[in-house]
């Protein structure tokens, strides 16, 4: 029996799913009136304000503090170094929401496809327009809503719409806020099995919530925040934005730029990328090690201009199927068991001949097998390497777990009233633009790299750190602004009824693509490939790194 094509809108249940999760978002109006209302009284906005307007996000404080960290010729200091060009396209907001979510997703875009251009202009002389369109880039968020790849031979479909409300749609007792001894919340994330049975140990209870409570209920917030992450759990505390920066990890990721850099020392001339090129990261290769979303779209991101991304994994880590074919399609994949000899070997002989590293793994995690960054840099010299966390690199909070909702929660981006609203699950706040804030990060990076092989000064590697907690402090730069009821009518309906028109089909994929969100004049995101990581094969066996003795 043939199984039944996946798309939005095929079939009469498609149409009364969508129908229903609409009316359901339009009844939802007075709450989320009434929460942002409540945060506005209580200075959860306080610490920025809104765009003029979309066309004018240029202007913006946060959008310009992105663009200062643009890197130059010494030969030719300034902005004006460069001849591409940047604007923005106000053709409606699409996002049932009162954050900046669109605003910052776009301005991150925006930062990072200059960037792209720049670099192709110190490759080739060339320069470019690019411009960054409001609707798409706000649909860049919500993408899994609009992801679908068919079934093929052995493996099953995928179907983004019904996936999401399945998986967010909805509030588990593993991923919670539960109330304290103290009257504060706490979140619990155990989105993997792993994460789920060190909670349930942890409080030693089973995963309901009237369970979860009971045992949450004994401890203050601020000490089970302690406790957990101690045993390297994803548990943070429900915080307001002034306390997020009077905390001591909010201190000190005040005291960060949006995305951080360390300079390794040199000794050698850079490698200098080829001046021949059709895309601005053509030849440049890219290991990736990535998780769930914001590292995953460092790489896809990266792809989108060029870059080779090579996507290491292994068949013993935890999926999520749908954020891992949205996020990683346009990769080719790298079969490695580090736990063996064989494995680390053939590792080593990629990550010599590598241009950038991506880490989205928990601090750690690649150093037990060998695989410091220290280490993986000294090895070669040329790299770029990035580190992607949920708190920042640096702090009390560091070293701790935790994925997009513990940084809204710790930050104030969110509070435990957004938690039940569907508008707020259907829409990642802060997941992807930290992924394209990452890939701004990776991208100067490297314009730093070419700069220093063109006027023959020494390179010894440069590291990037890139982190939700950062993205979040950043955001909020952007003020809130809750649409009229008519305005928010308007966006829930161009979500679920016309983000669909924006996507395109190729092969046994239908997606959004990073083209669609961005245009530049000479060098367009593109995006090809995908390949399915779950079956026991290695499709880059036609990829033997060579090495060097660069």
């Amino acid at each position: 029996m043939a199984r039944r094509h996946l798309g939005p809108l095929v079939s009469f249940r498609d149409v009364w799913k969508r129908l229903s999760i609409w009316l359901s978002l339009i009844l939802e109006y007075p709450s989320v009136l009434t929460v942002y209302r409540r945060h506005r009284a209580d200075g959860f906005f306080a610490f920025g304000a809104k765009p003029a307007s979309f066309r004018r996000l240029s202007e913006h404080e946060a959008t310009k503090r992105l663009l200062a960290l643009r890197r130059t010729p010494a030969s030719s200091p300034g902005a004006a170094a460069f001849g591409s060009t940047l604007r923005f396209v106000a053709d409606g907001a699409v996002l049932p929401t009162y954050l900046p979510v669109e605003e910052g997703a776009a301005a991150a875009l925006g930062a990072l496809s200059l960037a792209a251009a720049d670099l192709y202009e110190l490759r080739t002389g060339r320069a470019q327009e690019v411009e960054v369109r409001q609707t798409a880039a706000g649909l860049m968020t919500a993408s899994y809503l609009y992801f679908y790849a068919q079934p093929s031979g052995q493996w099953g479909g995928c179907h983004g719409f019904d996936q999401t409300i399945a998986a967010e749609g909805s509030v588990k007792p593993q991923r919670k806020a539960y109330e304290c001894a103290d009257g504060r919340h706490i979140f619990l994330h155990g989105g993997f099995p792993k994460l789920k049975k060190g909670l349930t140990d942890f409080l030693q209870c089973e995963c309901t919530v009237a369970q979860m409570s009971e045992k949450v209920a004994r401890w203050n917030a601020d000490e089970l925040e302690r406790a957990m992450q101690a045993k390297g759990l994803c548990a943070t505390k429900c915080r307001t934005p002034m306390e997020w920066r009077a905390s001591p990890q909010g201190q000190v990721v005040l005291g960060l730029r949006e995305i951080e850099f360390r300079r390794w020392r040199g000794r050698g001339g850079a490698r200098a990328l080829p001046s021949r090129a059709a895309r601005p990261l053509s030849d440049v290769v890219v290991i990736d090690f990535s998780h769930v979303i914001a590292s995953p779209v460092v790489g896809r991101t990266l792809a989108d201009h060029g870059a080779t991304v090579v996507k290491v994994i292994s068949h013993t880590r935890p999926r999520r199927e749908l954020f891992d074919a949205e996020t990683n399609h346009g990769k080719r994949t790298l079969t490695v068991e580090l736990s063996t000899a064989e494995g680390r070997q053939r590792l080593w002989d990629w990550l010599k001949v590598a241009d950038v590293v991506i880490d989205g793994y928990s601090e750690g995690v690649l150093d037990r097998f060998g695989f410091s960054m220290d280490r993986v840099i000294k090895a070669n010299p040329h790299l770029v390497y990035l580190k992607s966390s949920c708190f920042g690199h640096v702090g009390p909070l560091s070293h701790g777990k935790g994925f997009q909702q513990n940084a809204n929660f710790a930050t104030g981006v969110a509070s435990i009233e957004d938690e039940h609203l569907l508008g707020y699950q259907l829409v990642s706040q802060i997941d992807y633009a930290t992924g394209f804030l990452g890939a701004y990060g990776v991208i100067l990076a490297l314009i730093d790299r070419q700069i220093a092989a063109m006027e023959g000064k020494a390179f010894g590697g440069l590291a990037v750190y890139a982190s939700l907690c950062q993205t979040a402090t950043w955001m909020m730069r952007l003020g809130a602004d809750c649409p009229g009821f008519f305005n928010y009518v308007y966006r829930v309906t161009r979500l679920l009824w016309r983000g669909d028109r924006h996507a395109v089909s190729i092969g046994d994929l239908r997606y959004i693509p990073l083209q669609a969100a961005v245009g530049m004049s000479i060098t367009p995101p593109l995006r090809h490939g995908f390949e399915r990581w779950w079956p026991d094969d290695s499709p880059t066996e036609d990829l033997v790194p060579v090495k060097t003795s660069a």
